[in-house]
């Protein structure tokens, strides 16, 4: 089988000199990059993040987008236009509910009395004072034509009518030839048929109440936004009331809550770097052989410090390079550094491992090449795999999981690029130290270990240190093996291979498979405003109250009729009257009596007050007169006019309105959503266009997972694709991509199992995933597959026990890093930590376990790169323990003249022990 290293071979000679030339001049690459860290920290001063969440979590060409901006531009808000119910924006909009305290009837004293005086609190109660002003809500309010603020007293009216004994229709009260719809007003409802068969209200149990602020200009929206604080606070020194609660949530409620969110991880970031760098501490000891005393020469507690600050300024430098070149920032950013710094420490114990497995007689140059021409392919590789996942995310349309992937790809990046030059150069200066016997803390000289029995305690504790035989061939000197390589090699791996637990293994796998797919059919879309909140919020109780009360029956939606038919026609208005029914009468419309329609209402009109029918040719002309009447005149706004090229004054749009019910559920509010809009493709010559402040959460809930399996299936081909790159066998490159499938299915499916939605969030954190489990699945693959071992089992060991120790490093980094994430009371935090802690688990239990055994069971000597039939009869017939010292192997920077091939480096690609004669490389096949 031909080999395909046409790719790694060339960079790994490229890396091996670039490493000798940062040794010899390692000053620069450590400045350079420190200056650039500084001036990049300036930007940081001047970031500005976007709180919208309405742009951040919801598709950029969402529908809902769309549909909102026609009735925009058609009906633009005005502060003297405004009529409830019709507002497509929120901003400035505080939003009240009260509910009966115990379930009671809220229509019936005293707890009316008590919504009256609430009502009065915040009408009259609530002041702000500003630059010498007091301002109301009677001087900031909305309102139609002069008339003064419309406040609630449409809920006043319906609670004195009901009080004196007269039946109150519902959804619509009618007043003569006027009407009003309550039903997105009053929640909770009861009714009884009265004697003409309609339904009258028999109770209620909450109220909806809405504050609607001035927002223009820019002066007064300022005044605005600084009320709905001052009512915040009223609301929460509100005395406590025996017969009413309520809820309450104001334009910037949302907003605060993501602000919340990311001050929250400030704290924890410093608590999870400190962790990191103890955990570097740790792993940076080594001891004397045989004794439990710190080998001062070899241990790197400084050199990790400076590995996890080495992360921390990528983190910093990427953030300012993104944010200088106009890319928006966004809060969701901030549980960035959180992973990087994970990924940077298991990086940097990459290159410390790849030093520690060169031969220490090595002059300190040669040892940076060699470690460079290993480790940097590995971390290379790493970064190549993790910033073309968030490359892949970045194509999104939703922009907070395109303005995240951006700016973790670029300090992915920048990170990669700091490590091999910065960090690179405090490694080179650390081997010099090494070489030169001196303590890695102190820099002095320590007392070296041949002396150990002969020293005082205080020495053995605080000043030993081993030295380097002169003898480059002392390989048992020079090199030696951690405990933890060791432990993976001879106790893990064994145990693995063991054919019994190797049948555990694969039942074990389809259980994992079964429960990730059992997951995947129960899976949950779509981000909910609610969780975008703290659990403590002042605002989940609203959202509460919303789903109990209101969004089961009442809430309002619009339709909008762009193209107009000619009304003149009978044909056509019985058309309109049936496209009107058609929506009211959907399994998610309340029905007839939920229709809000100015055709409706002008039948009605011309009916009771002047006894008579509409006039076809007349029609016009008669709705003009019918909307200058004092009661019918908010009709006014439900059309557009417009002069044809016949001079015909007719109208050109219209809109109308309905009630829905059983949209509670995110499920049901994108099914209610797709059915309208199938409704409305009936009517294609209309233009129909249909809205409701609901549609803008749920087409996320439509294109999610949509969006996650285009992602998923373009990182697949990219990753196998860099796999292809590694692996010198290119049908190797068949598992990396079953292991990344399979990671992926795991982490959707239990996911599901552990209460997590699939949502933007979530989405990050799966594209996250498959960098993740490339890492995992390549290092062991490729290390199956250049082990010179002669049986599947033994390659496994070998590839274990390289890589197990750096894996398992890597893996318990990055959970150590988010794991501080866990007890935060907030869903998008406490998400980003469930995934993550999925996507590492599940890629350390397929590296470690499940690759290896699918490896040795089912790829056996198929994926293994070719070796020369005659073995070195030197090397077969030499004792185990004289292997180490008498291999006869070809040197890793093969081709550069300054390397001398009589020199030993039993090491190869990723720490790997070449134990027999390995043929040179061949080309890429041509």
């Amino acid at each position: 089988m031909r080999t395909f290293d046409c790719i790694e071979a060339p960079l790994s000679r490229l890396f091996y000199r670039y490493g000798r030339f940062v040794a010899q001049h390692p000053l620069p690459f450590i400045a350079i990059p420190v200056l650039i860290t500084a001036f990049c920290s300036i930007s940081l001063l001047h970031i500005h993040p976007l709180t919208d969440p309405i742009y951040l979590f919801t598709p950029r060409n969402a529908p809902s987008k769309y549909e909102r901006q026609v009735i925009h531009n058609l009906w633009p808000l005005h502060y003297n236009n405004y009529i409830p119910g019709r507002a497509v924006t929120q901003f400035r909009e505080v939003q009240v509910i009260v509910a009966s305290r115990d379930g009671s009837n809220i229509l019936e004293r005293p707890y009316s009395d008590a919504v009256r005086r609430l009502d009065f609190f915040i009408q009259n109660r609530v002041k702000l004072h500003y630059m010498g002003k007091t301002y109301r809500y009677h001087d900031l309010c909305l309102q139609w034509r002069n008339e003064g603020c419309p406040g609630n007293k449409h809920i006043h009216i319906v609670t004195d009518l009901y009080q004196h004994g007269i039946n109150v229709t519902y959804p619509t009260v009618r007043f003569g030839s006027a009407s009003g719809y309550i039903g997105g007003a009053l929640g909770g409802v009861s009714l009884f048929r009265d004697a003409n068969g309609s339904a009258s209200l028999a109770g209620g149990l909450a109220w909806f109440m809405i504050y609607h602020l001035k927002f223009f200009p820019r002066n007064t929206s300022y005044l605005s936004g600084l009320w709905e604080k001052k009512l915040q606070e009223a609301l929460d020194s509100y005395p406590f009331d025996p017969y009413i609660s309520f809820t309450y949530l104001h334009s910037q409620s949302l907003t605060e809550e993501l602000k919340r969110n990311a001050n929250s991880l400030i704290p924890r970031f410093v608590i999870a770097f400190a962790i990191l760098v103890f955990f570097s501490l740790l792993c940076s000891l080594t001891f004397i052989n045989g004794t439990f005393y710190v080998d001062w020469v070899l241990s790197k507690p400084v050199l990790s410090l400076l590995g996890v600050i080495n992360a921390a300024m990528g983190i910093v430098t990427g953030i300012g390079i993104t944010n200088f070149f106009g890319v928006p920032y966004s809060d969701i950013v901030g549980v960035m550094p959180f992973l990087l710094v994970a990924v940077g420490t298991d990086n940097m114990f990459l290159m410390v491992a790849a030093v520690r497995h060169t031969n220490r007689a090595f002059p300190v140059p040669k040892r940076i090449g060699e470690s460079m021409s290993d480790a940097a392919i590995s971390i290379l590789i790493t970064s190549l795999t993790d910033a073309f996942s968030f490359g892949v995310g970045a194509i999104t349309s939703i922009p907070a999981v395109q303005i995240f992937c951006i700016y973790t790809g670029v300090a992915i990046t920048v990170t990669f690029i700091y490590q091999i030059s910065f960090f690179c150069a405090l490694l080179s200066l650390a081997a010099e130290w090494e070489a030169a016997g001196l303590h890695c803390i102190w820099l002095k000289p320590t007392v070296p270990d041949t002396f150990i029995k002969s020293t005082s305690l205080k020495c053995r504790l605080l000043w030993m240190g081993s030295r380097a035989d002169p003898d480059p061939k002392n390989l048992v000197q020079n090199l030696k093996d951690t405990s933890a390589k060791i432990f993976f090699k001879e106790w893990f791996a064994p145990i693995l291979m063991n054919p019994v637990v190797k049948v555990l293994v694969v039942m074990w796998f389809f259980i994992y498979i079964t429960l990730s797919v059992y997951g995947c059919f129960h899976l949950r879309e779509g981000l909910e405003p609610i969780n975008l909140l703290v659990q403590d919020s002042y605002a989940i109780p609203h959202y509460h109250y919303l789903e109990k009360y209101f969004w089961n029956y009442g809430t309002p939606l619009q339709i909008v009729v762009n193209n107009a038919p000619d009304l003149r026609n009978r044909s056509e208005r019985r058309r309109v009257k049936s496209m009107v029914r058609a929506f009211a009468n959907t399994k998610y419309s309340i029905g007839d009596d939920s229709i809000q329609f100015w055709l409706k209402e002008m039948e009605i009109y011309y009916k009771k007050e002047l006894e008579m029918d509409i006039v076809d040719s007349e029609i016009y002309g008669m709705a003009e007169h019918f909307f200058s009447a004092k009661s019918q005149d908010i009709w006014s706004e439900d059309v557009i006019w417009e002069t044809n090229q016949q001079g015909l004054y007719r109208i050109r749009s219209f809109r109308f309105l309905i009630g829905m019910k059983h949209i509670s559920k995110t499920y049901y509010q994108e099914d209610a959503t797709k059915t309208f809009r199938e409704v409305a493709e009936h009517y294609l010559s209309y233009n129909i266009t249909t809205f409701s402040p609901l549609w803008l959460f749920t087409d996320q809930y439509a294109i999610v997972i949509a969006n996650t399996i285009q992602n998923i299936l373009i990182a697949l081909v990219v990753m196998i694709i860099i796999a292809m790159l590694l692996i010198p066998q290119p049908l190797c490159s068949v598992w990396v991509a079953f292991s990344i499938a399979s990671i992926d299915l795991g982490v959707i499916g239990f996911m599901t199992l552990w209460d997590v939605n699939l949502d933007a969030i979530s989405m990050i954190t799966i594209i996250m995933s498959i960098g993740f489990s490339v890492d995992y699945s390549a290092h062991i693959t490729y290390g199956y597959v250049i082990s010179a071992e002669s049986t599947p089992e033994q390659r496994v060991k070998t590839a274990l026990g390289a890589l197990g120790w750096p894996i398992t490093q890597g893996a318990m980094s990055t959970i150590l890093a988010v794991v501080v994430l866990a007890d935060i009371p907030a869903y998008m935090i406490v998400t980003f930590f469930k995934t993550v802690l999925l996507s590492i688990v599940l890629g350390l239990l397929h590296g470690l376990v499940f690759l290896p055994v699918m490896l040795s069971w089912f790829v056996g000597g198929s994926c293994v790169l070719p070796f020369d039939d005659k073995i070195s009869q030197s090397v077969k017939n030499q004792p185990a323990e004289q292997d180490l010292q008498k291999s006869s192997i070809t040197d890793r920077s093969e081709g550069i003249r300054e390397v001398s091939r009589s020199i030993i480096q039993p090491y190869g690609p990723y720490g790997i022990y070449l134990s027999r004669n390995v043929p040179a490389r061949r080309s890429c096949p041509r």
